[in-house]
């Protein structure tokens, strides 16, 4: 199991080294995207320590873990990813509408 955790935790840290946190701070700041906790826009450093912590959630466990536009996935072929998300939208064939 140690093995496993070794590998997640070089994961996470190539996903942080490789995701442009610059490039997400000037949207953030050219929308004037705040979040709620902090009543501003986050820094850098803060954006780079909310990923940290979704990505360390996951614990090599497949899921979705998001918040503040920032969303860490963990796929069961164990692929890891961060992404800030804009804009989405879905829908699953697997649920049933809703009556409107």
């Amino acid at each position: 199991m140690a093995v496993q955790k070794t590998r997640f935790d070089r994961q996470v840290e190539e996903v942080l080294e490789t995701f442009d946190f610059e490039r997400v701070h000037r949207v953030m700041e050219s929308l004037s995207w705040s979040w709620a906790n902090l009543d501003r826009v986050p820094t850098r450093a803060e954006l780079a320590a909310e990923a940290r912590r979704l990505l360390a959630e996951l614990d090599g466990t497949p899921g979705v873990h998001g918040s503040g536009g920032l969303r860490a996935s963990y796929k069961d072929d164990g692929t890891l990813s961060l992404k800030f998300i804009l804009c989405e939208s879905w829908s699953d064939l697997n649920e049933e509408s809703s009556p409107r």
